[in-house]
């Protein structure tokens, strides 16, 4: 991507400026090529929280909206390389590249596999501002290159998930390449296949899908679930334990640290689940990424703590449990739901935040009931216990976004 300089100048005279104003009110200048100026600062605007290091780095050029919203995150994309290890890697969703990027400063070398040339262009040039200079550029296809290149020690693969009409998909046959169709070739050529998928993919399905699965990452960045991560290795590989349970692990990605929950599918399947029979003082509400993960009985294993019924995944204990992946809840007062009585009972409260699990309304239709403005006063949850009843927890938020 050429840049003359009065473009130049202009994106950066108006790098905080707001985008839909500006293509409103384009530069009189014929030199500015507003169409550059737009996706430049949307870009840079957006990578200010998606990508704080390129952000912060002079000289980076950006893509279209696209694919700033289809690319990882910093914290994700490291996240990502760091699950793996070795000499050579090959990228065979090369996009934006920044889980290229991620991966190249783990890795001796590797390739970046990318069929559309501007973006290969762009990330040639990335590469250069970013110090990046261990990484082959192909532009072309994995089903074209992928004779051309390996064995590796790692091969990523972010399949696209929209179809000819540019529809999202999910299931895994319906995404480009079809990985059930590809998988045994791609698994040939490295020793893991690490493949990132959309974050509404049936996990246990897929793990039926691809045996050859060994661990199963769910990431969740500041409590919103982001990305699933399969990692895949040759059922007959010698490093490879076929008696070994697939791993799941559902991690929390936020400014202080990262909170994770672990098992095996196995651990998760047999071990029998801890409903309370009485509320503690505390609510436990998981986080996104153990919510999607679903290994719920694993973490009332870790952190002691009991279901408030088979289908009501939020659980409740008498002491507090400060590392716990979620949000922590003191319980003030529990009401036996009957619409009018309870909105009667809870008609002092100005506002509160409403959260439903396992219950026959949703947020908004109990809000109407209770007749409550939406608000942090206090936090509601409206559930059904172990015993059947349905109730609205009146609580406190002690910890958590």
């Amino acid at each position: 991507m050429n840049i003359n300089e009065s473009t130049r100048q202009y994106i950066a005279a108006h790098a905080s400026d707001d985008v839909a104003h500006l293509a409103l009110h384009p530069s009189k200048d014929p030199q500015v090529d507003m169409a550059v100026v737009l996706q430049q600062i949307a870009g840079r605007q957006k990578a200010r929280e998606k990508l704080p290091e390129w952000y912060a780095t002079e000289g980076v050029l950006y893509p279209k909206k696209v694919s700033m919203e289809q690319c990882s995150s910093s914290q994700t994309a490291d996240y990502k390389a760091s699950l793996v290890e070795g000499e050579s890697f090959a990228d065979f969703s090369g996009g934006f590249g920044v889980d290229t990027v991620s991966l190249a400063r783990k890795f001796d070398k590797g390739w970046y596999v990318e069929p559309q040339q501007e973006l290969c262009e762009l990330f040639q040039h990335n590469c250069k501002v970013l110090e990046i200079n261990n990484v082959n550029i192909i532009n072309g296809t994995m089903e074209d290159h992928i004779a051309d290149i390996g064995p590796v020690d790692t091969i990523y693969l972010d399949p696209s998930r929209r179809d000819v009409h540019g529809r999202k998909v999910v299931a895994l046959e319906n995404c480009v390449p079809n990985l059930l169709e590809w998988k045994e070739r791609l698994l040939a050529k490295c020793n893991t296949l690490m493949v990132k998928l959309s974050p509404m993919i049936d996990i246990f399905q897929t793990l039926r899908d691809m045996p050859e699965t060994y661990a199963v990452h769910v990431i969740a960045v500041e409590g919103e679930c982001k990305e699933v991560v399969f990692l895949l290795t040759r059922r007959d590989a010698p490093w490879h334990d076929s008696t070994t349970d697939p791993t799941i692990i559902a991690v929390d990605i936020n400014k202080i640290k990262a909170l994770s929950v672990e098992t095996t599918l196995e651990t998760e399947r047999t071990t029998p689940p801890r409903i309370a029979t009485a509320l503690g003082a505390y609510l436990y509400e998981p986080n996104a990424a153990v919510m999607k993960a679903g290994i719920f009985n694993a973490l009332s294993q870790q952190f002691q703590i009991a279901k408030l019924a088979k289908n009501t995944n939020l659980f409740t204990a008498n002491e507090l449990h400060e590392g716990f992946p979620g949000r922590i809840f003191r319980i003030e007062d529990v009401h036996e739901f009957h619409p009018r009585k309870t909105g009667k009972e809870l008609s002092h409260l100005a506002s509160a935040s409403i959260t439903v699990r396992n219950f026959p309304m949703t947020t908004e239709e109990l809000r109407k009931v209770l007749k409550i403005k939406d608000g942090n006063a206090c936090y509601l949850f409206g559930c059904t216990l172990w015993n059947d009843k349905r109730v609205i927890l009146h609580t406190n938020k002690i910890k958590g976004e």
